[in-house]
This record gives C-alpha cells, structure tokens and sequence, in this order.
C-alpha cells in the first residue's frame, strides 16, 4: 500500500511536467478572415488578398514563426525562399553626435512570443499587378516582402482545407500552413481550390495536375 501511495505521488508530482512538454510539441493557429465590411470591399475591387493567422500560447515564449516560401513547377520545388527568422539578439552600430551607439534588436519580440507576448497575428497580403504577385508579410514589430508570379484566377488561402479555420502544427518543423495556387480544373467547367486542401500539398501536382504554385510553410523555432 505504501509503494501504491508512492508511485500515486510521484505520478502527480511529474504529470504536469509530461503535459507541459506534451503541448510544447505542437501549437494551434488559427486562419483569421477580414471582419470589417468596408476593408473586405476595398479588397474586392482592389484585387488585394489577405490572410492572417493568429497563435494564443505562452508556452511558445521564446520562439519565433520562420516564413519559408517554396515554388513548385509539375510537383518539384523550383525555388525557396527562407526568411529565417531567428532567436539572436542583433546588434548595430550607429554613429551620433559622434558617438558610436550600439542598437539591440530582439527579434522574439517582434516575430514571435517574447516575455510578455500572450498572442500573435501574422498578416500575409499581396497584391497582383500583371504577372507579378507582390506579398508583404507582417509581423508585430517588422515586415518582410516577397515577389511570386502569378495569374489573375491564383489564390492566396489556407494550404489545408477550405472547411478548417484551425489547424495544429509540429514546433520545429516547416509545416504547410497557406498556398498562392490557381485552382484544379476538372474539365467541365468546374475549377475548385478547396479539392487541392483536402490533398498533401506535395501531391497537387500527380493529382490535379497544377503545375505551378507556391506553399508558405511556418516554422516555430
């Protein structure tokens, strides 16, 4: 009875321990869309695209959210550019009434969830002008830009499903998270986006033949 009451013990004392590592393995986001009426309208008739994501988890203090963009043509990544956000600390020189001044970036803090950051809203929007999708994205406390190609009928949008305003993702890891993709043409008139959500992103090309679009993934380091 003694030892039952022991390991009973031990169990509550390293349970919290377990959970806490457990939900640090992955985290929610959640796709945000454009609540103002007037903004959605400018949107519209402007043909500016807008995603955002949103995180709640203090558990993620410490890490920043990486933006990696992959090309793909007929199903092989073409291209990729990594932004690679990262923890360190920055410093740079700056010169002052003849003083040399060291400035300190903390990039956790503008890119992710510093000390006192309980939540974080990333927007992605772009805009088309002839072949050239120009996507900027925003953080708290910076923004970094982006040229694609693109075609009056791709799509800025959620790389999951069509149906999902929520999805889990792995930390540490580069995960799919939204696409810049024309849609799949069935050949009878009927062009659909959210078919190619309900498919891994590296398939899109063996099954729905797309042979050109681009895959934002989110890396949580």
């Amino acid at each position: 009875m003694t030892r039952m009451k022991t390991i009973l013990l031990t169990l509550i004392l390293i349970l919290p321990v377990i959970i806490t590592f457990s939900q640090t393995d992955s985290t929610t986001i959640y796709y945000k869309g454009i609540e103002n009426k007037d903004i959605r309208t400018i949107c519209d008739l402007t043909d500016l695209q807008i995603e955002k994501i949103f995180c709640k988890d203090t558990l993620l203090r410490g890490k920043v959210f990486n933006v990696i963009i992959k090309e793909f043509k007929k199903g092989k990544i073409s291209s990729e550019k990594n932004f690679n956000i990262k923890t360190e600390k920055q410093h740079i020189p700056m010169v002052v009434n003849g003083d040399t001044l060291i400035y300190e970036i903390d990039f956790t803090d503008k890119t992710g969830f510093g000390n006192s950051t309980d939540s974080l809203t990333l927007t992605f929007a772009g805009l088309l002008k002839k072949d050239k999708f120009k996507l900027k994205v925003e953080y708290p406390g910076m923004s970094v830009s982006q040229e694609l190609k693109g075609q009056s009928n791709y799509s800025l949008r959620a790389a999951n499903s069509c149906s999902a305003n929520k999805i889990q993702i792995p930390i540490n890891i580069e995960y799919p998270i939204l696409a810049y993709t024309p849609p799949f043409d069935t050949g009878s008139e009927v062009q659909s986006y959210c078919m190619l959500g309900e498919e891994n992103v590296l398939d899109w090309y063996d099954k729905f033949k797309v042979k050109h679009y681009y895959v934002i993934y989110l890396e949580i380091k």
